[in-house]
């Protein structure tokens, strides 16, 4: 379902992930979502320094586009990082009754600073939606644009599911552990 530029977690989807254990939930995060930036993001580099090469002189918004990209990609590299090391082994720790370790204090501080991270992220997409006029590229575009605008819209899609699973299920979750 997509609203305003923004997927949100389908009713059919959504049930099938509250009945994942939290480790699940984050085997299922990992495996998913972060993996999926970790492949994609690359390419939307790339696309979008092509397009800066090939069309950056002649089209205003294309530099601009590539410099959200990189901040975006910049945004979110360490973003995972900190949930695979800090934050989900805290959590997998919880939710199996043992102690968290780590210098943050309580589970409440890391996932706040996720959630910062996250409306970053969100406003860096609200930027890009923006340039790319909803990821609709001009006619006649090369398939380069084309195909970076199909990958960015999937991108989006799928980094807005990402940030509910968090934000509506593993992180409450966690809180109440």
């Amino acid at each position: 379902m997509c609203i305003f530029g923004k997927t949100m977690l389908t009713e059919h989807a959504l049930p099938a992930l509250q009945q994942l254990s939290l480790v699940d939930l984050i085997d299922y995060i990992e495996a998913t979502h972060h993996q999926y930036i970790r492949d994609t993001a690359p390419l939307l580099a790339e696309y979008t320094e092509k397009m800066v090469r090939a069309h950056g002189d002649e089209h205003n918004e294309i530099k601009p586009l590539a410099q959200a990209v990189n901040a975006l990609i910049a945004e979110l590299m360490p973003h995972l990082m900190k949930e695979e090391r800090i934050l989900f082994p805290a959590i997998k720790s919880l939710s199996l009754g043992e102690p968290a370790h780590g210098c943050f204090g309580h589970i409440s501080n890391p996932i706040n600073m996720m959630l910062h991270e996250h409306d970053n992220a969100d406003q860096i997409l609200d930027t890009i939606r923006s340039l790319t006029n909803n990821y609709t590229p001009p006619a006649g575009v090369c398939s380069t644009w084309q195909t970076c605008y199909r990958t960015l819209a999937e991108f989006d899609a799928d980094l807005q599911n990402h940030i509910d699973v968090e934000n509506m299920l593993l992180f409450p979750k966690a809180l109440a552990l």
